[in-house]
């Protein structure tokens, strides 16, 4: 099945296609057709209760599952400091 659409795009984008679909040997509607196939979201799939609890439940077993060694590594103060220092600004911004 198919399904006719008429779309108003600006110049440049119009262009864009235009330049594309020719280098390409291409319609533009063969083009965009292509690229909405392609690039457009997909709906995500109805999961089952179970499906998505089992789903959870493997992702949890992924919390925390990284050691730095180091028990401070995720305080944010000590991160920004650290980005601070890195980039040469004091902690107000000063270079």
């Amino acid at each position: 099945m198919s399904h006719t659409m008429t779309l108003e795009l600006p110049d440049e984008v119009y262009r864009v296609i235009q330049r594309t679909a020719t280098m390409l040997d291409k319609t533009m509607e063969e083009l965009v057709t292509e690229w909405l196939a392609r690039y457009a979201p997909r709906p995500r799939p109805q999961l089952t209760a179970e499906e998505r609890q089992a789903a959870r439940e493997r992702f949890e077993q992924l919390i925390g599952a990284w050691d730095s060694g180091d028990s401070n590594s995720a305080d944010n103060e000590r991160i920004d400091a650290d980005l601070a220092r890195e980039y040469g600004e004091d902690r107000e911004g000063k270079a």
